[in-house]
């Protein structure tokens, strides 16, 4: 039979306390998420040691770290406190209204076109969700990170994963300004990309440049270029096609308002390769917060909705 082991309600918000401070392996960081003064978040995770009579965290004046007796409350805490939310969010939802936080990772290109433009009408909508959006541009692992759901196109997703398309289908486009094809011819083929000046953009992740992809007879075709701008922002690469710089190859979505108005101009149009659409991904439907139950439908819907130039 195992033991009762009764909990004084009084330590509960200690018991937070020392969860974020692990989670974060830092006060500051953990003070900033609380709200709460740093040595206030410090003495009451030292009155939890004292009333546990253990030492639950090594403190250095550069890092905190979890002993052996803190580890294994930590994942106890933390498996008891998700299980507290989740029994908050139970009665939440049972009374109709999406509550609490949404952690979402994505790229930043899916944020800007699909996300951002719509954020004032889902918060007039549903004004108890709090959003956080974690922009990377990498594959992040959103389970063992404890996100929410994460936002990529559907054929890098893992098939083990629910996903939801948010967005159209798109495409690869490469463009420049009408001041660099004033100075260069533009390519006709995609062997004349070697005379160019080429923006390249490098992956954070693996620190690899990206290889420009067209489609060929109805086939992927990876093309190395070259120039003298590297960089791993998506915006910072197509201001720089605006400034007349370089070529830039990025999806079509990200320059339609630079198409419309002329600021930027498509080469090898007919080259441009088809994309997967952009779908939202998460591990399991089965007892999903109603909190990104009513983020996917707002979103989709918005999107669907929203005028897509050719």
């Amino acid at each position: 039979m195992k033991p009762n082991f009764k909990i004084d309600p009084a330590l509960l918000p200690a018991f937070s306390a020392f969860e974020c401070v692990a989670r974060h392996a830092s006060f500051t960081r953990a003070a900033a998420e609380l709200g709460v003064s740093a040595s206030a978040l410090s003495q009451s995770v030292r009155t939890l040691e004292q009333r546990l009579g253990v030492r639950l965290l090594t403190r250095t004046t550069r890092s905190v770290s979890l002993t052996e007796e803190g580890e294994r409350l930590y994942d106890g805490v933390r498996v008891g406190l998700d299980e507290f939310g989740a029994a908050l969010e139970s009665l939440a939802q049972s009374r109709g209204r999406a509550t609490g936080t949404l952690r979402i990772n994505m790229p930043r290109p899916a944020y800007r076109v699909l996300i951002a433009p719509h954020l004032a009408g889902f918060a007039v909508r549903h004004p108890d969700v709090q959003l956080e959006f974690a922009l990377d541009d990498g594959l992040a692992d959103i389970v063992a990170d404890r996100f929410d759901a994460g936002m990529r196109m559907s054929d890098i997703i893992e098939a083990d994963m629910v996903a939801v398309r948010m967005g159209g289908p798109n495409r690869m486009i490469t463009v420049a300004a009408p001041d660099y094809l004033a100075q260069r011819p533009a390519p006709r083929t995609v062997d004349d990309l070697g005379r160019h000046e080429c923006v390249r953009y490098r992956y954070a992740s693996s620190g690899r440049t990206m290889r420009w992809i067209f489609q060929r007879d109805g086939r992927p075709l990876e093309v190395e270029v070259d120039g003298r701008y590297i960089v791993n922002d998506a915006d910072a690469e197509i201001d720089l096609a605006r400034r007349g710089l370089g070529m830039v190859q990025t999806l079509e979505s990200l320059v339609a308002d630079d198409l419309a108005d002329g600021s930027l101009k498509a080469v090898l149009i007919d080259d441009a390769m088809p994309m997967s659409a952009i779908h939202l991904y998460f591990p399991s439907r089965a007892q999903m917060p109603e909190r990104l139950r009513v983020f996917i439908d707002y979103f989709q819907a918005v999107n669907e909705t929203t005028p897509r130039r050719p």
